[in-house]
């Protein structure tokens, strides 16, 4: 892999190269021939490079280098690990530089970021994704470029970034200044991590009554019970037994804590995201926080003694 200090001519830079900011930054490199990425996974950016990119020795090396930052992050302490940091973003761009921050945080680190961008003569939004196109949820959007985002920011600023994210995604939501798109996305990912509890456990009811998956996903297609997370994010993944993520429970985990957290802020009760964050905490600590969130169903199955709650259990890759 060769890596470099400098160069002359301006990218735009993707920092995570994890499961969906890999596939970003492949949209990235086709659309426009040529990206600047760092990780501090080597072999992430070697198969980066290997597509045409270019890899920086750290962070601050390509914020040097790019009017255009693109951040993929996991948690706000990685994000502020990246901009803060001696060696981070916020240390080395050029005044005017745009940072895109597509990362799932809280309300509260957004607008943390943007102060700090602002004092640096930086533009800062947030604009953290989500699925909403059939069989578009989780990494199967980001490879389709058919997610919607959730924006915060100036919108002077939300202007300099669409262009961007319209490679990446399908539909676009400036939700009001920074954090306001991270108060959405924590809403929309408390719901869907609380129906897709609903579901394993209904469905795990239905294998101890006699009622395979497969005909519940057939009934239930024309009945109240339907929703866009059964039939077209559940369905078809346990369908091919696909426990891969897709969405991990790590992350769904990470997300039901940010919105606890955002909802004591407000004072609103969420008992229902206490329970969430219970069940996903066992789940991570019965070894399964790698898997897709919809392992949920196996993992309520087994410790139900119920069977047959997916007829494809057997074939998990």
């Amino acid at each position: 892999m060769k890596l470099v200090e400098s160069i002359q001519k301006e990218l735009i830079g993707l920092i995570g190269l994890g499961t969906v900011g890999s596939i970003f930054a492949g949209h990235l490199l086709n659309a426009e021939g040529k990206l600047g990425v760092y990780d501090i996974n080597p072999d992430r950016v070697d198969s980066m490079v290997e597509l045409g990119a270019t890899a920086f020795l750290s962070s601050s090396a390509l914020a040097e280098n790019c009017s255009s930052i693109i951040l993929a992050l996991s948690d706000p302490s990685a994000v502020a690990s990246v901009l803060e940091g001696k060696n981070g973003v916020l240390a080395t761009a050029s005044e005017g530089t745009l940072l895109l921050d597509l990362s799932t945080i809280d309300p509260s680190s957004c607008r943390h970021f943007q102060a700090l961008a602002n004092a640096k003569g930086l533009a800062y939004v947030e604009a953290p994704i989500s699925g909403g196109e059939p069989h578009g949820a989780g990494t199967d959007g980001a490879q389709a470029a058919n997610v919607s985002f959730m924006i915060g920011g100036e919108p002077e600023h939300v202007a300099r970034a669409t262009p961007l994210l319209s490679i990446l995604g399908a539909r676009f939501f400036h939700m009001g200044p920074a954090g306001a798109g991270a108060t959405v996305k924590l809403i929309s990912n408390h719901i869907a991590g609380l129906t897709n509890l609903v579901c394993a456990e209904a469905l795990v009811l239905g294998a101890a009554s006699g009622l395979t998956p497969e005909r519940l996903f057939e009934v239930f297609d024309g009945t109240d019970a339907k929703s866009f997370w059964m039939m077209h994010y559940m369905a078809p993944r346990l369908k091919a037994g696909n426990f891969m993520p897709g969405f991990s429970i790590d992350l769904q985990h990470k997300d039901h804590r940010l919105a606890g957290e955002m909802a004591s802020k407000l004072r609103v009760p969420m008992p229902l995201n206490d329970l969430a964050l219970e069940l996903y905490d066992r789940m991570r600590s019965a070894g399964l926080g790698g898997k897709d969130v919809v392992d949920a169903v196996n993992y309520v199955g087994e410790n139900t003694g119920s069977d047959n709650y997916t007829a494809s259990k057997k074939t998990e890759v």
